[in-house]
């Protein structure tokens, strides 16, 4: 809607390069996405959305079309009362995206255990709405890497105000004398994105070792779904851990089972898949689950053993929350490997693109390719 916004994080990918979108180009792009790939949801980003000025009239459009509206913030503008009107319009979803890399005004040089005081001031007050699910995303570094168990073991302790956590592994364009970029027939030079060298092992952290990082501290937490790549096929472009709980604690996973039956019954009542559910409180339902997934059949006896310690976990809500690794998409031995089957495609002049790719289009009509350098012939842009 925007490209307008208050900070500037490492390793963004959004130009600042037209300001607020009109609102009927906006309403026309959600249209397309809806009309193009049936989608469960509309991701609302920039930019930074909350400085939009018509952001409460996109929430209400898509609400109107039976679609769940969420939001991409970095909450600096966020308020209870916006909150509030935010919650009439009927937004079902806020994703923060808070790291140490930031340097936010009074947060400065903080670590993301620290970071997690911050975190909890917003869970609490999408708490208090009692509709807007909550959400987050950390821009993974070689610097913050190892929080990551201490970020998720805030997150489980707010089970029921946290319904997701994404980890996005950091990568900027490398330099290779092999290799040249182009679109729509010129040159492109990679600085232009990042304006410095990246460094290829500050690049190079992938999805499977930010989730083996964790399974360190968490051995139980194991993955409930994943994507690919698509010119590296045996790459686990994103990697999906569904935990259930309830206040008192976390009790287990999602197993695959469960989540392929949870999709295919989604689909069969409602046409098209779920990109996650309106209310995180599952419910002890969940644990019929236990029949054919053995991953919940040990939440569930976790479950009676600790009401069998104390009878009042009994009325305790069950609730799932979402613990996602993404390794976004990368240059690799003169391919863009991509994630299959993108979950965030978006409708550009007309045509579905990649949502991670759109500031290629914005600046240079079209997508940036990878092709063999020429050794007589410079780099042009």
């Amino acid at each position: 809607m925007t490209d307008i916004c208050e900070m500037q994080c490492p390793g963004c990918y959004r130009s600042q390069l037209e300001g607020h979108r009109p609102l009927e180009a906006v309403y026309r792009d959600i249209t397309d996405t809806a009309a193009m790939t049936n989608c469960d949801c509309i991701t609302i980003a920039g930019g930074e959305p909350l400085g939009y000025p018509h952001i409460l009239d996109v929430v209400r459009f898509i609400r109107k079309m039976k679609l769940k509206p969420i939001m991409l913030s970095n909450g600096l503008l966020l308020t209870p009362e916006l909150a509030a009107e935010l919650k009439s319009a009927g937004l079902a979803k806020i994703h923060f995206h808070i790291d140490s890399a930031q340097n936010r005004t009074g947060w400065a040089g903080k670590t993301e255990t620290e970071l997690n005081e911050l975190r909890q001031y917003f869970a609490d007050m999408l708490w208090s709405t009692h509709a807007i699910q909550c959400g987050f995303h950390v821009t993974v570094f070689r610097s913050n890497l190892g929080y990551i168990p201490g970020i998720v073991n805030w997150c489980l302790k707010n089970l029921d105000k946290v319904q997701h956590i994404s980890f996005i592994a950091y990568r900027e364009i490398p330099e290779d004398p092999r290799y040249r970029y182009i679109a729509e027939g010129k040159y492109i030079d990679p600085h232009n994105h990042s304006g410095k060298s990246p460094d290829p092992f500050g690049i190079s952290i992938t999805s499977e070792e930010m989730y083996d990082l964790l399974l360190g501290s968490f051995p139980r937490l194991h993955a409930s779904a994943y994507l690919n790549g698509t010119s590296k096929y045996e790459v686990n472009k994103f990697i999906n851990i569904a935990a259930i709980g309830s206040r008192k604690g976390w009790l287990g996973v999602l197993g695959p089972e469960t989540v392929e039956l949870a999709q295919a019954g989604y689909h069969f009542f409602n046409r098209r898949y779920f990109a996650f559910l309106e209310s995180a409180r599952i419910g002890k339902k969940v644990f019929l689950a236990s029949l054919f997934d053995r991953e919940v059949r040990g939440a569930f006896k976790r479950f009676i053993a600790g009401t069998i310690r104390n009878p009042l976990n009994l009325f305790s809500g069950i609730y799932v929350q979402s613990i996602h690794f993404q390794q976004p998409n990368e240059v690799d031995d003169g391919m863009i490997n991509f994630c299959d089957d993108c979950p965030n495609m978006m409708a550009y002049n007309g045509k579905l693109i990649n949502s991670c790719r759109l500031d290629e289009y914005r600046k240079y009509g079209g997508p940036v390719q990878v092709v063999k350098a020429e050794i007589h012939q410079p780099l042009t842009t």
